[in-house]
């Protein structure tokens, strides 16, 4: 934590350094010089996510013919001086990569929080802090981010405000219970360096608890964000209990926002069959003034060994402006 000026500063950050030897045993020892994993805490944007930045330039095409490229509408440019690049099959199709110049960064995760843990609980501080507590949807049972790639933008769809940021969260449980409590002092950046006092700052709080009612597991979470024309406040609740041969749970989230409130219900019945795993959601969402999104996803996975596994996936959404509304995805899966 630093103090300068008018300014207070917060910072978290770390290193992680790998080097490799091996000896021969032959009195012939060999080395090599490792990787390093930084974050720097001096940093004032280290850890920010983004991507690549678009720019114009000339390139020259397969033949070596000169074509001139705005990156805006023709793709993205692969110099820091916008000069030409040699050609290739990416060229011919105007597709772009931009260098090192761009102003975006990848996100690693990595030293971005630290977490101290005792019998009564666990703090934790740091940069891309998530309380996202009320989220608690379960209708969308889909494991793989490919399957509803590309379908149509939903006419209605959950907003949960800002709820990743620089902040602490707090965990603990009691007599069968859980408490959760988070708070973001700056709602706005996950960057390593943040000035806590910056008049720009705006912060969000959320708590969660899951507590046992009788056959069911029930969790309630509400969270709320004072950015100025945000979704300010989300409530959440959502409840489990063994059914048949599976497990049957149900949810509902509401938030209100300036321009349209939302409210959503779902469902999921996950069970197996044979030695197959099944789950199949199911949820409804209302914006005021926009037409209910529904949307219906299924997963079925079956191991073919240890650590691997083939699956199949499907999702169907209505209540879409335009695009696509269904989708199969086949696929396999190989942990090692």
């Amino acid at each position: 934590m630093q103090s300068i000026g008018s300014s207070t500063n917060l910072s978290i950050g770390g290193s992680l350094g790998f080097a490799f030897s091996q000896d021969l045993g032959n009195g012939i020892t060999v080395s090599m010089s490792g990787l390093t994993f930084e974050n720097v805490v001096e940093s004032a944007d280290n850890i920010a996510s983004g991507g690549l930045t678009q720019t114009s330039g000339t390139a020259l095409n397969a033949t070596g013919t000169g074509v001139a490229v705005n990156a805006a509408t023709a793709g993205l440019f692969n110099s820091t001086t916008n000069v030409n690049v040699v050609a290739s099959a990416a060229v011919t199709t105007n597709t772009f990569l931009q260098s090192s110049s761009h102003t975006g960064s990848v996100d690693s995760d990595a030293f971005e929080q630290i977490s101290f843990a005792t019998a009564n609980g666990t703090l934790t501080y740091g940069a891309d802090v998530e309380v996202d507590y009320a989220d608690l949807g379960v209708g969308d049972v889909l494991a793989s981010a490919l399957t509803d790639t590309g379908l149509g933008t939903s006419s209605s769809s959950l907003s949960l405000g800002n709820i990743d940021g620089n902040g602490i969260q707090y965990a603990t449980s009691f007599g069968g219970s859980s408490l959760t409590i988070g708070y973001l002092l700056d709602n706005g950046t996950g960057a390593d360096l943040f000035d806590t006092s910056g008049s720009n700052n705006n912060n969000t709080m959320a708590i969660k608890t899951a507590v046992p009612v009788g056959p069911l597991s029930a969790t309630i979470a509400y969270t709320s964000d004072n950015t100025t024309g945000a979704t300010n406040n989300t409530f959440g609740v959502s409840t489990s209990m063994a059914a048949g041969n599976g497990t049957l749970s149900v949810a509902y989230v509401s938030s209100d926002n300036a321009t349209a409130d939302t409210t959503q219900a779902s469902a999921k019945y996950a069970t197996t069959v044979g030695s197959a795993s099944l789950a199949v959601g199911y949820s409804s969402t209302d914006s005021t003034g926009s037409a209910n999104t529904n949307l219906l996803t299924a997963t079925l996975s079956q191991s073919i060994g240890t650590g691997a596994s083939v699956f199949a996936e499907f999702v169907n959404k209505d209540g879409v402006a335009s695009g696509d509304t269904s989708a199969v995805l086949l696929g396999s899966s190989f942990a090692f």
